[in-house]
């Protein structure tokens, strides 16, 4: 599936492997990222390509539930 251009401006959301504290980053913002902050644990967490279509495909899949 890869990385959906049509998920750019949608808030996609994903928790810390260390503590589950959701985050919240645009896709245009996660197709970018190498790492983020943690908001719950302060932890610097890496997310990986394959990580990150992992969320896009949850999102993507999520939304096309939502129109059936």
């Amino acid at each position: 599936m890869g990385l959906a251009q049509d998920l750019s401006d949608v808030a996609l959301t994903f928790d810390c492997p260390d503590c589950s504290h959701p985050a919240v980053r645009k896709g245009s913002a996660l197709r970018t990222i190498a790492h983020f902050r943690c908001n719950g644990c302060n932890a610097k967490v890496r997310i990986t390509y394959p990580q990150k279509v992992a969320i896009f495909e949850k999102h993507k899949l999520a939304a096309q539930g939502a129109l059936r």
